[in-house]
């Protein structure tokens, strides 16, 4: 591969010296030759400088790959210990592993939301007993009435103490999620933290105190899934489909301002507590089929795209007035 080429450009130019430059004397002929042998070394150690160069390339990129391919699997292990502390450690390192490779960010992603849509038993602090499953209803009583839940017993000691050791982990993804999802206020300038074109899929999980305020997502898929505490998704920027079918807010939930470009379904849920939606915009279809409205109900100023349905919504504190103005279902022309 070297010398073939450096044998046919040596005696090129040794041929156009000879032929182009005229010598007086055979010595001037022999610093020609010299001449041509020279250019045709020059370039063969160019051509082996440039090979050698792609072989280390190759070299380190492999490496590179097989460090990241056993900190990742390394990272991976460590969330499936039974001590807290390493599955911590396995958190950060995941998260080191996506911003340090762009390509590698969904996936980590993927892990994190697995991770937490592991079963889970929230763990109870002294006093109030934290709510169940909904309980039957009685003879007589009114379908809202019937999906308030009834108390659960909590757990006690090494279980408790778990628990609440289990706890912090999933703040801790949570948060790194969250930290990742924001672009931050200056939206043609992202900070370098921010991870673009992310897919969630947090179905069936269960989240604590779940904030992603201010964050923007490509997909949302939140089906089944439990939300203890206060849940705020005020100014969430979600550019495609958003899921929300089955699940639950057992507290708070704010999406003030929120906008939704794709379809999004809030369907067969509750909303135990507050349930915030001022301001928020509706980018195509949405449903809020079933929904039981426990507790008070925002819908002020809020921006519906082509169509919109609130079938056998359940509203505790009465139908909001921004919404009884417009009905239970609609379209853009009927909203004009």
């Amino acid at each position: 591969m070297i010398v073939v080429p450096v044998a046919v450009i040596a005696a090129s130019a040794v041929t156009v010296l000879l032929t182009s430059v005229s010598a007086g004397s055979s010595q001037d002929r022999i610093e020609l030759i010299k001449t041509g042998l020279t250019v045709g070394a020059g370039t063969g150690g160019v051509v082996a400088l440039v090979l050698t160069g792609r072989r280390q390339w190759a070299t380190e990129h492999d490496s590179a790959e097989r460090r990241l391919t056993a900190l990742y699997l390394q990272a991976v292990e460590q969330l499936g210990s039974g001590k807290s502390a390493i599955r911590h450690g396995g958190l950060y390192a995941l998260e080191r592993v996506a911003q340090d490779n762009p390509a590698q960010r969904q996936t980590v992603v993927n892990v994190l939301c697995a991770y937490l849509r592991n079963p889970y038993a929230l763990p109870v602090a002294p006093g109030p007993r934290r709510l169940g499953a909904p309980r039957r209803p009685k003879a007589g009583e009114l379908p809202l009435r019937a999906r308030v839940p009834v108390p659960v017993p909590s757990p006690s000691g090494v279980a408790a103490a778990e628990a609440w050791q289990e706890r912090e982990v999933r703040l801790t993804a949570q948060h790194i999620l969250a930290q990742h999802l924001r672009p931050g206020e200056d939206a043609d300038r992202p900070l370098d933290t921010f991870w673009p074109g992310i897919d969630l899929d947090l179905a069936r999980a269960t989240l604590i105190d779940f904030d992603l305020s201010g964050a923007r997502v490509r997909t949302a898929r939140f089906g089944g899934a439990t939300f203890d505490g206060r849940t705020d998704f005020s100014g969430t920027k979600f550019d495609g489909e958003a899921w929300f079918s089955r699940t639950r807010f057992a507290g708070e939930a704010r999406f003030a301002n929120a906008e939704f470009g794709g379809a999004v379904v809030f369907e067969e849920m509750i909303f135990d507590g507050y349930a915030d939606f001022a301001g928020a915009r509706f980018g195509q279809f949405s449903v809020f089929g079933g929904v039981v409205f426990a507790g008070q109900a925002r819908f002020d100023d809020v921006t519906f795209g082509r169509d919109f349905l609130f079938g056998e919504a359940e509203f505790a504190h009465g139908v909001p007035p921004s919404l009884a103005r417009r009905g239970r279902t609609g379209s853009r022309e009927g909203d004009r």
